[in-house]
């Protein structure tokens, strides 16, 4: 009898789950920056959308899972914007700035912590949320994405090639990116 030994897609998750499925593991991740809402400290179960992994992925940490969502299907990044005068007098000088990316599926929906959702869904819900005008910007790459975002050149390389990113991060956001791009490719496949 020959047995083949099972090599996991992401180790280090796996050595903390032993003989449990990945979904029954805790990760507590801790943020230097709070997510839109306050949040330093979440705890997020692998491949389980809920309250935390919103949090951490809609309100925080969007670019990194837009990252992995974007290696692996190689779709283009979606960023969206809050368009903002200096001063609600102005009539000129709006101001943009980031407030949210995902990825842009084949079909022109975009794909992030949330689902699937419509692009005009996308930017109902930011007009919503911040009472402001929302945009949408397709980009290609990840260097522009860091580009817009306005970290450190001295981050760029490490953060595009992962080599800045924690090895257990990136098996984390790995398990939701893999999770999100099969949910959208059945409902993409059976919207068709």
């Amino acid at each position: 009898m020959t047995t083949t030994t099972y090599r996991s897609r992401y180790p280090q998750l796996a050595a903390s789950a032993g003989d449990r499925p990945l979904a029954d593991v805790e990760c507590v991740v801790t943020l230097e920056v709070p997510t839109f809402h306050g949040h330093t400290k979440l705890t997020l179960r692998p491949g389980v959308v809920d309250a935390a992994a919103i949090e951490l992925y809609g309100y925080g940490e969007c670019a990194v899972l837009a990252r992995a969502l974007h290696l692996r299907t190689g779709w283009p990044l979606a960023l969206v914007q809050l368009v903002e005068r200096p001063y609600r007098w102005a009539h000129v000088g709006l101001l943009n700035r980031w407030a949210h990316v995902g990825v842009l599926t084949p079909a022109g929906h975009l794909l992030d912590i949330h689902g699937t959702r419509s692009l005009d869904q996308v930017v109902a819900d930011y007009a919503r949320e911040h009472d402001l005008q929302v945009t949408t910007c397709p980009l290609p790459t990840l260097d522009l994405l860091f580009h817009v975002i306005g970290e450190s050149e001295e981050l760029r390389s490490g953060w595009i090639d992962g080599s800045a990113i924690d090895p257990l991060t990136t098996e984390l956001v790995g398990v939701f990116a893999d999770l999100l791009i099969a949910q959208a490719e059945v409902a993409e496949a059976v919207s068709i």
